[in-house]
């Protein structure tokens, strides 16, 4: 029986990572990304059972010691500067990067429309020479766009996120 470990954590919760982790498949060097930490590397694979738990106990005696030496440094600094240091691991996940593919495909999705008779659908709103109306038309339709666009890759990685993880 093999055991699939994050070599950070010792997590067993690993598998092929998504859009929201970074991975873009076939551009990113890494594909796996471990659940619990957020590493994005090859996972330890372990033969044992045995040998997962003498790994488990090496990494907690690590953390242990990185712990003692942090404590010994951080005895002299004021608590303003050691709230900052745990306020950066509490950070929300970012959708920064759904966001740009969402503007990115919106773009391809009007450069190709900008050919059709897509925008010759309403010829009156063009004949009225209204450049507001005309404006807050292509505005609200690239904007709705965008949000289309956006939520469904957000769902779709949450659905992809839902499916149980299948081990290797």
């Amino acid at each position: 029986m093999e055991i699939t470990a994050c070599p950070v954590c010792g997590s067993k919760n690993i598998g092929i990572g998504t859009l929201g982790d970074g991975i873009i498949s076939g551009l990113s060097s890494w594909n796996e990304v471990c659940k619990e930490c957020g590493y994005q590397g090859a996972s330890l694979i372990f033969e044992s059972e045995s040998q997962y738990h003498k790994f488990l106990e090496a990494l907690s005696f690590q953390k242990k010691q990185v712990e003692a030496q942090t404590k010994e440094t951080n005895e002299g600094k004021p608590e303003q500067e050691l709230e900052e240091k745990t306020s950066v691991h509490s950070i929300k996940k970012s959708y920064a990067f759904e966001f740009i593919v969402s503007v990115v495909l919106t773009i391809v999705f009007f450069i190709i429309l900008s050919s059709s008779n897509y925008f010759g659908v309403y010829s009156g709103l063009l004949s009225q020479n209204n450049l507001g109306a005309l404006f807050g038309y292509l505005l609200g339709s690239f904007v709705g766009v965008i949000l289309f666009f956006f939520l469904l890759i957000v769902l779709g990685e949450t659905l992809y996120r839902s499916i149980p993880g299948k081990k290797k």
